[in-house]
């Protein structure tokens, strides 16, 4: 081997922007994300200069990769990859974008189920709400107003909060990595 430590990293559809940035910089890709790799690993906490826009619609195609790194900082790149539970390449992509990926939650699933059963029994408690404002609706006393516009205020808090925890628990389900078997080390060749 020649002393060198390699990363491949899938880039899912991020290598024409890459390509356009490295070309734009005068750099080889391998050159351009290599660095954006040892900045965010020698300063993790920076942040990056400014989001570059990508259409991650527009090929669909993706481009393998190779990186050249020092141990450690190939080391920094898998378990934080690893952590954020999303693919090196991904990891890559979004630091050339000027985010990092937090790391994901140990729980995860757990995570989800129990947002999933909270927002289930918000819904209940949403049509219970409503039910007892249609009930307030048919008396006419004045003095229950106070009490049909403080209903009518949670009522429509709790559906603002039904709104945004279905959203995030769909990205969250489609964002949620498919499991794979650990890999197997190749043999060396003799």
């Amino acid at each position: 081997m020649d002393g060198r430590d390699r990363v491949t990293v899938d880039l899912r559809g991020a290598g024409p922007m890459i390509q356009q940035r490295a070309a734009a910089q005068g750099l080889t890709v391998a050159a351009l994300v290599r660095r954006a790799v040892v900045v965010l690993a020698e300063s993790p906490e920076a942040e990056a200069a400014g989001p570059a826009s990508v259409d991650r619609t527009e090929d669909g195609a993706l481009v393998k990769v190779t990186l050249r790194l020092p141990s450690a900082h190939a080391l920094l790149l898998a378990s934080r990859s690893r952590r954020a539970e999303v693919s090196q390449g991904i990891y890559v992509a979004s630091l050339l974008e000027g985010r990092a990926l937090p790391a994901a939650s140990p729980d995860r699933r757990e995570a989800i189920a129990a947002l999933s059963r909270s927002t289930d029994q918000l819904a209940m408690l949403s049509m219970d709400l409503n039910g007892f404002m249609r009930l307030l609706g048919r008396v006419p006393d004045e003095r229950l107003e106070p009490y049909r516009a403080g209903v009518r205020s949670l009522s429509t808090r709790v559906q603002q909060h039904l709104d945004q925890a279905s959203q995030l628990l769909n990205d969250l389900q489609q964002a949620a990595p498919a499991r794979r078997a650990p890999r197997v080390p190749r043999a060396k060749r003799p």
